[in-house]
């Protein structure tokens, strides 16, 4: 044969060889979020987060943000659960009644960082609450706290409860809200993207965040005085969760790799990411001129003896629910402790 006509069939079995290979397969995941396209949430944890995945998978996992969100803020549980998208990040706040033990991990004065309570959060639901499956119907991948909540408010210093007389608050619900009414606050539960409005239009009077949110909801304005607690006035903690039939679609190295990626390791990245830019959220109210006080010493009595049912109030919630809350809020206290001291 001639050395021309072996040459066209070996490019031919090449091109041949080249077009039979099956393409790579891919999974396209959507995501819906409920806060601003430029809150840190999504462009730096939930993006940084996804890129670790789609390179950890070489490409067959991808990617994509909504254009808008496909339910309410309090809404975004059932709409993963139905596949309106793949995946979203929920406030347990928002739904209480729904996830009662994840409530060990918000009570007031719990921690300054975000980021040991974050991992603290999670290594103790998934040990001891997770066998309640508060999350049926959905693939938990993790559960994160935000930072410390602190009081705001455009009328006047707080220096004692007295001071609260009159004045209304927006609260997310949850232990917010619980706080809020203890202390003999006025408080309307509503999601956090309301807030501005809230605000500007008079019907509120204040906000209960954490030190990011007057900046990430553009509030810098709006807000005149911030009352700081020690280990915050509350917590919030969130759950990323994935409808169950797309992840049950990933090939079983591509799931393993999702939750590799997942647990501890995301919500240690949603912790940096919070104390980040709570870090920047401090800068900022102080240059808008919002003025930041400790609370004095008989503010923080006054709540500590408000508030201190709560945590006897959990256990008997938790035992209902068959678990030990005593050995839970022991346990995390430990893992809280070890984790702040960067053990």
């Amino acid at each position: 044969m001639p050395a021309l006509s072996r040459l066209v069939i070996a490019m031919c079995m090449v091109v041949l060889s080249l077009t039979a290979a099956p393409a790579l397969a891919q999974t396209e995941i959507s995501i819906s979020s409920w806060v601003p396209p430029s809150h840190f949430l999504n462009k730096d944890f939930m993006a940084g987060w996804t890129q670790e995945v789609e390179r950890a998978t070489s490409g067959r996992v991808k990617f994509r943000f909504l254009p808008k969100m496909v339910a309410s803020p309090g809404g975004h549980f059932d709409a993963v659960k139905d596949g309106l998208a793949d995946l979203t990040f929920i406030s347990h706040s928002y739904t209480p009644a729904r996830f009662p033990l994840t409530r060990f991990g918000v009570l007031p004065f719990g921690g300054d960082n975000a980021e040991a309570q974050s991992v603290a959060v999670w290594r103790t639901y998934e040990a001891y609450c997770a066998k309640a499956n508060e999350h049926a119907g959905v693939k938990l991948l993790t559960i994160y706290a935000h930072g410390p909540g602190i009081m705001y408010n455009n009328k006047r210093p707080i220096n004692r409860l007295a001071d609260l007389q009159g004045l209304k608050f927006r609260v997310g619900g949850g232990m917010a809200a619980d706080v809020g009414q203890a202390i003999g606050a006025t408080v309307l539960q509503k999601p956090a993207p309301e807030s501005y409005e809230l605000l500007s239009q008079g019907i509120v009077d204040g906000v209960f965040f954490p030190a990011e949110s007057p900046v990430s909801f553009k509030l810098e304005k709006l807000l005149k005085y911030a009352t700081e607690f020690p280990g915050g006035l509350y917590s919030d903690t969130h759950a990323v969760i994935m409808n169950e039939a797309k992840f049950n679609s990933l090939s079983e190295q591509d799931q393993q790799i999702v939750m590799k990626l997942a647990g501890d390791h995301m919500a240690r990245l949603a912790g940096k990411a919070w104390d980040k830019y709570a870090a920047l959220g401090q800068t900022a109210m102080r240059a808008a001129g919002i003025q930041v006080m400790k609370a004095p010493d008989a503010l923080v009595a006054e709540v500590r003896e408000r508030t201190s049912k709560f945590e006897a109030d959990w256990i008997k919630e938790a035992a209902a629910k068959g678990i030990d809350g005593a050995k839970v809020l022991a346990a995390f206290h430990a893992e809280l402790k070890k984790l702040e001291a960067g053990k």
